[in-house]
């Protein structure tokens, strides 16, 4: 990792790698205390999501003055696998990202990222993701813009008049939200078709199921399945749901129409391509559009890991700058048949190879921005026949996701 000039303390004493490590159970009132000052949660909430996602998930950074220390900067981190390109790649999620605001300015947020950023990649993630607060404090780290969450909403009603008449659907019928085995199986088509979808683990999919530890009331047939809140304010909140085929649309529709004198509006979020959307009536808005960040930790496990277009046989050469890890810069020539990339690293290329930034190559490798695009904003440079190749083995479908942490 190369050095930077900011990982010192207030009194210019450089952090040590005892300053960075996991939480100690005597230290979770002080991290309570940043994530209330930081994102306004209550001490039971942060009780609950630091017993569902465990102890060991959070790690703290100390800040020393004298004899003593204190805690000056907190995030949560664990193990998952996303999906490009049809196949799973290892990733770190991060969350709850939170500096003591007397010692904000100082630092202690980098130094406590960059530790962890050295960790995830020593641990064997291809990837950090994150959904964040800030953009450039991240985009200093390296990470770059990975895809979207929709916040999608309708009246009731917008479900009647659309709802596709044609075919037979098994009704929907209620299930265990706590029980995410089955509804796994029903996500896998999406996980594969799609880009971005985490494989949630058993902590995430109690997160998305039971939202701030109340259970949704889960429906699902075989095809697929819906979780709602009850209806607060004269809106109904569509806590998570599946649809990846008609079998399981119509029936889901059908049952939020069913909502009409309850509720104004319906909520839930998806991909810019949502079915629910397209096939709405009128009153469907788009609410809200938020990004969120990928960091690549191993260009070369990433790019191995992931898939691509199946009927593609095609080769790119392009060159990385990474500011933070030096082993991650230099040239790498892709080659990929048959739905899979093998990398090569060499100094020697037959032909230019294009430039990039790594938070650049962040929103190429999950298909987020086009290469193309990157080109046209000065994100990649680099010959046109080579940015054409790159664009055609990251094209794909868009990237997004429905979890936010």
């Amino acid at each position: 990792m190369r050095e930077s000039p900011d990982e010192r303390s207030p009194d210019g004493r450089p952090f040590t790698p005892a300053d960075y490590g996991p939480a100690h159970p005597d230290e979770l009132s002080a991290i309570a205390r940043l994530a209330r000052l930081g994102f306004g949660q209550s001490r039971d909430l942060f009780d609950y999501h630091a017993a569902l996602f465990g102890l060991g998930t959070i790690r703290r950074l100390l800040h020393r003055q004298g004899s003593g220390h204190t805690v000056a900067a907190c995030a949560a981190h664990w193990s998952m696998k996303q999906w490009f390109g049809g196949r799973p790649v290892p990733v770190q999620a991060v969350a709850m990202v939170a500096v003591d605001p007397a010692l904000r300015g100082t630092g202690h947020g980098s130094a406590l990222m960059r530790a962890l950023l050295m960790e995830e990649r020593a641990a064997g993630a291809a990837l950090s993701v994150l959904c964040p607060s800030t953009l450039p404090f991240y985009r200093r780290l390296g990470y770059g813009r990975g895809g979207i969450t929709c916040q999608w909403s309708a009246p009731p009603a917008a479900f009647i008049a659309a709802n596709p008449a044609a075919g037979k659907a098994a009704p929907l019928c209620p299930a265990d939200p706590l029980d995410g085995e089955p509804l796994a199986a029903l996500r896998l088509p999406l996980l594969a078709d799609g880009n971005g979808l985490p494989e949630r683990t058993e902590a995430m999919w109690t997160h998305a199921l039971c939202p701030n530890g109340e259970q949704s009331d889960l429906y699902r047939n075989e095809a697929g399945y819906i979780a709602i809140t009850p209806p607060q304010d004269r809106r109904l909140t569509v806590a998570d749901l599946c649809l990846p085929a008609s079998e399981a649309i119509r029936p889901a529709m059908t049952l939020l129409a069913g909502f009409q004198a309850q509720v104004d509006r319906v909520t839930w979020l998806g991909g810019p391509d949502d079915p629910l959307a397209l096939l709405a009536g009128d009153g469907v808005t788009l609410d809200m559009r938020e990004e969120w960040l990928v960091r690549p930790l191993d260009p070369v496990h990433a790019l191995e890991a992931r898939g691509y277009p199946p009927e593609l046989e095609e080769s790119a050469v392009f060159e990385i700058d990474d500011p933070l890890f030096s082993d991650n810069c230099g040239v790498y020539h892709l080659e990929v048949a048959k739905s899979v990339g093998s990398i090569a690293r060499t100094a020697q290329v037959a032909e230019p190879a294009a430039q990039m930034r790594i938070d650049a190559f962040a929103s190429l490798f999950t298909g987020h921005a086009s290469a193309r695009s990157l080109w046209r904003a000065g994100l990649l440079h680099g010959e046109e026949k080579m940015i054409d190749r790159l664009h055609r083995i990251f094209c794909g479908a868009p990237c997004w996701m429905p979890d936010r942490f």
